[in-house]
């Protein structure tokens, strides 16, 4: 078999399988013992524990209602009284002098501390931090009941539940027992006595339950093995923390250099986690509580996506060499400060075959846990505009960046305000009344959350300009019935629309925050109109009306259609149109003028251009059921046509609908009935003297010239027709 230049071992994925990197840890709690870990609590001198006495705790409550906070008090090094109080309260008074009285502090001095006091959380679990998958529960493995065995393992990401409760996110197998029963319970190993910091494995002196496996699978779906290519197959357990239990999940990956007896100690020093990420060619980092954090690369050889055999479980994910041993299991895998997968399996490094690692893939694992998702820890939003301090009008825009978050939640704008943040940035309306205001935004993505970032603003009144009418818009022609006036203004001032001609208030509305205003009800029908618009605002009890805007319309029916003669039609010199005919508005109107012209070459005397005229006329019907039609009187002869067609709604006429056309002139027949005009000189052709006109050697009806068209449509006669040389004058 060909070994890559890299001396890595070359994969057989059909054949040959990776190990798990958990770790079978120990039997039972008494196997510490042979550590030399002592497991018993120390005892403690149960007088010590009484603390101050009812009188001095009615004291403090007697202080805090006067408004001092004690904090603390107690004696120093030289015997003198002291008392801590916030850097709010008051430093002297009857209250502190009370609660030194009944202290026995006599001349007690008074400190001041800028809050009240917390307790330095214990809790804070960090990505690659070791823990114990317990078998059967905690309590029957503390009471060391047969069969109590637990596994060592890493957590992976800080999580949150589809409900947005606190999770961890770990491998799949963990959640497994030697004989793939499923696990529940989980325990926190002490970091300074990890592999990882060259100690032995040991339980703190409390052993508290981490939280419940809530999601696990380590192969295919429905607990089947899986296959290569399947693409339910994963590597990934959820671990559910109760809210209450006072571990708290933290969106960041230990880097091990910080490992204490604390169980939080590995939280000093972090990689923090700012997204999501599929895997790519470079630089990668894993951290678990074997082999702590180590870094390798995922290369031009290693697999960016597809599926290894891990104890005979398939799992989607990709290749590195980056170091990893049993108990790494479930352990962060980042590039960057991104999140992109968790460790399952792999094999050691040997004097001759480079490490592999398999990681599951995060893009791939999570889909399948039903709604999990990494914690992230999001940078606090930036605020670019307006400056902090500053003076400004209503509803001025905050605009700001927020990369890596999804949205920004504003809160002292009125109601919170929470929107996109589109390609890194966003923007807000800011508040709008009169005062001053503490803004504070904050990034999210799903349920994660950044840290607040406020802005101090003070909201000064604007110069009461004219409202601005954005619809209907000044100098429109609009087809419908104008039931809304609408524009901007100033936010909060209220807006009156008044009808310019009468003096009437149409309505009244209030300028909204975004600073829109919209007046509806109306019913501006056909016609011509003007409003007159204003906006009103009250500062200190004084009302102020602005300058006034005016938009002038015209509300007119929408123009008829035109459906029996098509824009640019041609007839055939016997199948011009008698009658014209569309679609209309019930009840209006229609007006139709048709205007004719003689065909080319035209006549250009004044009398057959007045005689053709007369082809003109204006004809008037009503739609009915929304169809009109007009008759001509007869069928329309060869020449072109216009005809102009407007339809009118108590005497308001819509825009024309134009139509042009034409009747096309009849054919000249060829010589002999069907054969090719003969050229000039042979037989058939014209001779001096006999006007011009072809001699086809039989008789042939030709056309008449304009004017006899013309006369005959106004006769309504028949057209005369001329014989072979007869001539025509005029």
């Amino acid at each position: 078999m060909k070994h890559r230049g890299t001396g890595r071992r070359p994969l057989a994925l059909t054949a040959a399988t990776t190990l798990a990197l958990s770790g079978l840890f120990l039997g039972a709690p008494v196997a510490f013992a042979d550590d030399g870990a002592d497991q018993t609590p120390p005892a403690t001198d149960a007088s010590s524990q009484s603390g101050p006495d009812a009188e001095i705790l009615e004291a403090t409550k007697q202080a805090a209602d006067e408004g001092v906070e004690i904090v603390a008090f107690g004696k120093n090094a030289d015997g003198g009284g002291v008392v801590v109080v916030t850097a709010d309260s008051p430093t002297s008074g009857a209250a502190i002098d009370n609660v030194a009285a009944k202290a026995d502090l006599a001349d007690a001095s008074v400190v001041t501390v800028d809050r009240v006091l917390s307790a330095f959380a214990e809790g804070d679990v960090v990505g690659g931090q070791g823990y114990l998958s317990i078998a059967p529960d905690l309590e029957g493995f503390l009471a060391n009941e047969p069969g109590s065995a637990a596994w060592s393992c890493s957590v992976g990401f800080a999580a949150f539940s589809p409900t947005g409760d606190p999770a961890l996110l770990s491998a799949g197998h963990c959640a497994f027992g030697e004989n793939d029963e499923r696990l529940t319970d989980t325990t926190l190993t002490v970091p300074g006595d990890e592999p990882a910091v060259g100690g032995e494995p040991s339980l703190p002196s409390t052993i508290d339950l981490l939280g419940t496996f809530g999601f696990a699978q380590f192969g295919g779906a429905d607990g089947s093995l899986g296959s290569d290519g399947d693409p339910t197959a994963t590597d990934i357990s959820v671990i559910d923390i109760d809210p209450e239990s006072g571990f708290n999940p933290v969106p960041a990956v230990t880097d091990w250099t910080t490992a204490g007896d604390s169980l939080s100690s590995l939280a000093d020093s972090v990689i923090e986690i700012k997204s999501v990420a599929a895997p790519s060619l470079g630089e990668v980092s894993k951290s678990g509580r074997t082999t702590g954090f180590t870094t390798g690369a995922v290369d031009g050889d290693d697999i960016l996506d597809g599926w290894a055999n891990i104890d005979g479980h398939w799992v989607q994910g990709f290749s590195s060499n980056t170091p990893a041993a049993p108990g790494d299991s479930g352990g962060a895998v980042i590039q960057g400060n991104a999140a992109v997968g968790l460790i399952s399996g792999g094999s050691e490094a040997t004097a001759t075959e480079e490490q592999f690692t398999w990681a599951a893939s995060l893009v791939t694992a999570l889909p399948k846990t039903d709604g999990y998702q990494v914690a992230l820890d999001l940078d606090a939003p930036v605020i670019t505009s307006p400056a902090d301090g500053a003076e400004v009008q209503p509803g001025t825009a905050i605009t700001g960046t927020a990369p890596g978050a999804a949205k920004v939640t504003v809160s002292g704008v009125g109601e919170d305000q929470t929107v996109n943040v589109v390609d890194g940035a966003f923007s807000v309306v800011g508040p709008v009344e009169l005062g001053e205001h503490t803004v504070s935004v904050r990034a999210r993505t799903g349920f994660s959350s950044s840290e607040t970032v406020t802005l101090d603003l003070t909201v000064v009144p604007a110069p009461l300009v004219a409202p601005v009418i954005t619809s209907p818009a000044d100098g429109s022609t609009l087809n419908e019935t104008v039931t809304a006036v609408s524009g901007t203004g100033l936010p909060t001032a209220e807006v009156t629309v008044t009808d310019a001609e009468t003096d009437d208030v149409l309505g009244t509305a209030t300028v909204a925050a975004d600073g829109s205003w919209t007046v509806d009800e109306l019913s501006l029908k056909y016609g011509s109109h003007s409003v007159v618009v204003t906006q009103t605002r009250t500062i200190e009890g004084a009302e102020e009306v602005s300058p006034e805007a005016t938009a002038t319309f015209s509300v007119v029916p929408v123009s008829p259609a035109v459906t029996s003669v098509a824009n640019g039609a041609e007839f055939p010199h016997d199948g011009g149109p008698s009658v014209l005919s569309g679609t209309g508005i019930t009840g209006a109107e229609v007006t139709v003028t048709l205007t004719g012209a003689e065909p080319a070459p035209a006549a250009t005397t004044a009398a057959l251009a007045a005689s053709f005229a007369a082809a003109s006329g204006t004809f008037t019907t009503t739609v009915e059921n929304g169809s009109w039609a007009v008759d001509f009187g007869a069928a329309l002869q060869p020449g072109s046509y216009t005809v102009s067609v407007t339809q009118a709604i108590d005497e308001v006429a819509s825009a024309p609908t134009d139509v042009a056309f034409a009747v096309l002139a009849a054919p000249v027949p060829a010589p002999g009935g069907g054969g090719a005009a003969p050229a000039p000189g042979e037989g058939g052709a014209a001779a001096p003297g006999d006007g011009g006109l072809a001699n086809t050697g039989g008789d042939v009806i030709v056309p008449l010239s304009a004017a006899a068209i013309a006369l005959a449509l106004l006769s309504g006669g028949f057209l005369l027709l001329a014989r072979r040389r007869q001539t025509v004058e005029s």
